[in-house]
């Protein structure tokens, strides 16, 4: 489970302080945007403060979880976690503040293989799990989220501006992790 509040924009850091922990005492950096994590026994626990949260996803084994932040600074977090899904670590995994296009980083989804598409500037980015970028999949308009479709989950569907548009890939997506757990 994720959510998140709007941060105060006196509180941003500069991008490359983003990582490094704040002075003793100042909790608050990001006035409360975060990303929470509901356990299976039902309780609720902050999992990682970030700058603004928006989509996210697991990669295939579940040990990170990828963040797209949307606004001033637009990048993708990797946060490391445990077996029991605690945060032990985080980085930016991919830099999405490249060229003039219209398109922030908002729908994120892992595939099979663990490559994470992101809407960004130009398209859907996809980005290998070292962080290298693959390519951008260019639509007739802003893409501003998608999903991997279909019942072999190879139908990319993504939602632009006025439209929907379907691209057929040739690895289907990661499968929700409900669906991996009910066997699905």
């Amino acid at each position: 489970m994720a959510a998140s509040t709007s941060p105060t924009p006196d509180k941003r850091r500069p991008y490359r302080e983003r990582e490094i922990p704040g002075p003793e005492g100042d909790n608050n950096l990001w006035d409360g945007a975060r990303v929470y994590r509901l356990a299976p026994d039902g309780s609720l626990s902050v999992l990682a403060h970030c700058e603004y949260p928006n989509g996210l996803a697991l990669s295939p084994d579940e040990r990170t979880m990828y963040v797209a932040n949307t606004r001033s600074s637009q990048y993708i977090h990797a946060i490391k976690l445990d077996a029991a899904g605690n945060m032990v670590g985080r980085s930016i995994f991919a830099d999405l503040n490249e060229g003039s296009e219209p398109g922030i980083p908002d729908g994120l989804k892992v595939d099979s293989v663990g490559r994470v598409y992101c809407t960004g500037p130009g398209g859907i980015w996809v980005i290998a799990p070292d962080g290298e970028r693959l390519g951008i999949i260019r639509w007739p308009e802003q893409a501003v989220n998608f999903a991997f479709g279909g019942p072999d989950l190879r139908t990319l569907l993504c939602c632009a501006l006025t439209s929907v548009y379907t691209l057929r890939v040739k690895v289907p997506g990661n499968p929700h992790p409900w669906y991996k757990a009910h066997g699905r």
